[in-house]
């Protein structure tokens, strides 16, 4: 079965094409570089544009959107690309796409989940047969602030903030499963096993990186306070089983 993976050089991209070829599928890596993932070919085309994409999504059976936006005030890869690539996609008819979005998008009102909502939405809205899967924060976003912030001297944690955060690897699992085994679901959610404050994992980030730096509350602004707090980016619904610490000691 082939199956093209927008975005499928990035973090989560990677990891799904990874998770997909192991289960024995063709898995097609698309990204304006066009370059390949662990030897699987990639194919070159940019969703923004739309350069590309009807070649790119020839002959594939399923669609995976992972795209995200290397700058989080662009929303053009999930407003624009996604209505380009389902245009793509059912012009060359592709049947089924799997889309991968954040929990608690649609209450949200950080723009960037704002636009993500949009990206669901132009699946959802189309003809194509669509799931869309919504996973709570990667360990890596915790860790980027903490490093961020640790390289100033200060490590921000926010405020009253909950967080259940996933492991890349087990939401490409999901994503995998999905796209080749369809559930029938419209939407499926996953997060980690455990719900930690923000402070509790800077002091385990901190105590396996031995990085220095004062624990502080950082300057989040007021829609991501509201959002961490709310606990929209909870769920009970499917958890992984790799905690912060593990993901921790497997990253050094």
């Amino acid at each position: 079965m082939r199956i093209v993976v927008i975005g499928g050089t990035g973090n989560a991209g990677s990891a799904i094409v990874r998770a997909l070829a192991r289960r024995g599928a063709e898995a097609v890596p698309l990204s304006r570089s066009g370059r390949a993932v662990d030897g699987h070919p990639g194919v070159q085309a940019d969703i923004v544009s739309g350069t590309g994409l009807d070649a790119a999504l020839a002959a594939a059976e399923v669609l995976v959107d992972a795209s995200n936006s290397r700058n989080p005030i662009d929303p053009k890869p999930f407003t624009i690309g996604a209505r380009n690539a389902v245009a793509a996609a059912e012009r060359v008819g592709v049947q089924r796409a799997v889309v991968l979005s954040i929990l608690g998008v649609e209450a949200s009102k950080l723009s960037y989940h704002r636009r993500k909502r949009e990206q669901e939405l132009a699946y959802l809205d189309s003809p194509i047969e669509t799931a869309i899967i919504r996973a709570a924060q990667f360990h890596e976003w915790s860790a980027d602030q903490f490093e961020a912030g640790s390289a100033l001297g200060a490590i921000p944690v926010v405020l009253g903030g909950r967080l259940q955060p996933v492991a890349v690897s087990e939401v490409a699992e999901l994503v995998a499963d999905e796209a080749l085994d369809p559930s029938g679901k419209r939407f499926i959610e996953i997060a980690g096993p455990q719900v930690r404050v923000s402070r509790d994992l800077a002091k385990a980030w901190q105590a396996a990186t031995g990085a220095r730096g004062i624990i502080v509350n950082g300057p989040f602004p007021p829609s991501m306070l509201d959002y961490l707090r709310s606990g929209a980016n909870l769920t009970e619904q499917r958890k992984g089983r790799i905690t912060f610490e593990e993901w921790l000691a497997q990253r050094r």
